[in-house]
């Protein structure tokens, strides 16, 4: 199969094909590496890093608890103030 260079803006351009988009498990927006080895180029898909998943236990035992009593104090007033407006609480 073969495609065609053109320029768009300051950029060469290359079209593939939706067929081989297909093939290879690839998207739009998919990032791909392209990597020069003598008179071909060799285009492979970016490994994404895998993330951890955490379970919400895990995540709520790293929260600071006296981070937490500190950041209520700091807006004590703005909850315990009456309302001036509309606000509904």
């Amino acid at each position: 199969m073969q495609a065609t260079l053109r320029q768009q803006g300051g950029a060469a351009v290359l079209t593939v094909p939706m067929a081989i988009l297909q093939k290879m498990g690839w998207e739009i927006g998919n990032k791909i590496n392209l990597e020069p080895q003598g008179e071909q180029v060799v285009l492979t898909p970016v490994k994404r890093k895998a993330r951890g998943r955490k379970s919400i236990a895990e995540l709520l035992t790293a929260i600071d608890s006296k981070e937490i009593a500190n950041l209520n104090a700091s807006i004590s007033e703005l909850t315990s103030s009456k309302a001036v407006g509309k606000e509904v609480w």
